[in-house]
């Protein structure tokens, strides 16, 4: 009950934050504080080394010294859909292309998994302690753009848990690298009013050379 409560509140937040003049500008100060809790989330997300390229970067370079067959299956199978993303955005079908790029980074994602089955449970952690420092870093200062999109990823969060807890491990570390992506880039969800975080943050993930 607690957590469809919260999860309610956090659309809530998002809603009233992306309804709002779209023409308004942010303020300075919270520019300000979304550029410190921007390098609070880099910092995390170095240290831990749970962003989605360190990931990819890893599998990569786990590929090259191991004979996993069935990540090695994966990858080609997530070259396959994106030459197929590539055929049909030629042909003009994007809608198509955006699917098949969906499905090649979610099988990059399998592969990931079968190399590091503790990958959703390390990224969601790391999405964790970057919302609590953000959150002790800004206190009770105004800050309702960057708080509205912290809603936002604490409810991706609740997401990412409920699909672990359902065996969906690609499901649950697609929605945490989601919500890394989105404090990765949160100076430029709060500067431009972004519409939907989240195809921002899929896109940018989808565009990663592999």
């Amino acid at each position: 009950m607690h957590k469809r409560m919260t999860i309610a509140v956090a659309a809530m937040l998002l809603v009233a934050a992306c309804n709002q003049d779209p023409t308004s500008s942010v303020s300075p100060s919270e520019l300000a504080l979304a550029q410190n809790a921007q390098m609070l989330a880099a910092d995390v997300a170095n240290t831990t080394q749970t962003t989605c390229a360190r990931w990819i970067w890893r599998l990569i370079d786990t590929l090259r010294t191991t004979d996993d067959p069935e990540a090695l299956a994966f990858l080609e199978q997530a070259r396959d859909y994106r030459e197929s993303a590539r055929e049909a955005f030629q042909a003009g079908d994007r809608e198509a292309a955006r699917e098949f790029l969906r499905l090649s980074f979610r099988a990059v994602l399998s592969a990931i998994i079968e190399l590091f089955p503790n990958a959703p449970e390390r990224t969601g952690a790391a999405v964790d302690q970057a919302i609590e420092r953000i959150e002790n870093f800004l206190g009770d200062r105004e800050a309702p753009r960057i708080r509205a999109i912290l809603a936002h990823v604490q409810e991706l969060r609740a997401q990412a848990e409920e699909a672990l807890a359902g065996g969906d491990e690609v499901t649950a570390l697609a929605l945490n690298l989601r919500s890394i992506q989105i404090l990765h880039r949160l100076v430029a969800h709060v500067r431009d009013r972004h519409d939907d975080h989240d195809d921002v943050a899929d896109r940018e993930m989808q565009d990663a050379d592999y």
